[in-house]
């Protein structure tokens, strides 16, 4: 499918007019929408709009916000800050009629809640500071053939999968252990702006476990992280990974 998207997001607070044979259809949640946490989705939360064709199963989202596999099975469409108050607030989506008569006649649609938050303040970053996971709120289908339409979730959407991360993404490597004044300090290599990472710790590396003593850390393209905790004795072995979702 190599004809381009033409969507146009747009507050629904004020009646629009399609242009001449677009699908308009509005989108929105009831809520409450929650992260894996339990926690309510953040005001400025990004929303997807995921197609996937009548012959292809959803694989799931990457870390850099697009579908996994081919795009002529998957395709996210697109994706904004659209979270106020709980929920998706109700937003306007104008699809070119070519663009509409492509997709909405080969398959279904899915709205999903992301989860983008930094580990620095937990704020959403939005994709460009990666996206941790995904949560379906509803699958339903559009029609070309109606102008306007209108899809409201019955479901509160909840972040339940953690994205995928591309090959492109290098595995970290911790470059230097150090102790002192109390505190273990962990000086990682290699890690991705996208990726939150947390670290496991143990006796021995077959005890490795996550430890929650070291706080979750942002990755950053540019240069080394350091991830640190209190000391909890004078040897131990320690690897660095992908925190996982909560």
């Amino acid at each position: 499918m190599k004809k381009s998207l033409m969507v146009i997001l747009a507050a629904a607070a004020l009646p629009l007019l399609a242009g001449q044979d677009n699908l308009l259809a509005t989108f929105s949640t009831k809520g409450p929408d929650c992260y894996a946490d339990g926690t309510v989705v953040k005001d400025g939360e990004c929303y997807a709009l995921v197609w996937t064709h009548t012959n292809a199963v959803f694989q799931g989202i990457t870390v850099d916000g697009k579908a996994v596999g081919s795009q002529d099975e998957n395709r996210v469409l697109c994706i904004a800050p659209l979270a106020k108050d709980g929920h998706c607030r109700e937003v306007v989506v104008e699809v070119n009629k070519v663009v509409a008569d492509l997709y909405a006649g080969s398959g279904t649609f899915s709205l999903h809640l992301l989860d983008t938050r930094k580990a620095a303040d937990g704020t959403p970053g939005g994709v460009d500071a990666g996206v941790n996971g995904f949560g379906a709120a509803q699958e339903f289908t559009l029609s070309a053939s109606e102008q306007f339409q209108s899809v409201t979730a019955t479901n509160a959407a909840l972040v339940a999968t953690a994205t995928v991360l591309p090959a492109s993404i290098p595995q970290p490597k911790i470059k230097s252990i150090e102790v002192k004044d109390g505190i273990v300090r962990l000086t990682v290599a290699r890690t991705s702006k996208m990726v939150r990472y947390g670290v496991s710790s143990g006796a021995t590396p077959a005890t490795l476990a996550a430890d929650p003593d070291f706080a979750l850390t942002d990755g950053d393209d540019s240069g080394d992280i350091v991830i640190e905790a209190p000391a909890k004795g004078t040897s131990g072995f320690f690897s660095v990974g992908r925190a996982p979702l909560k």
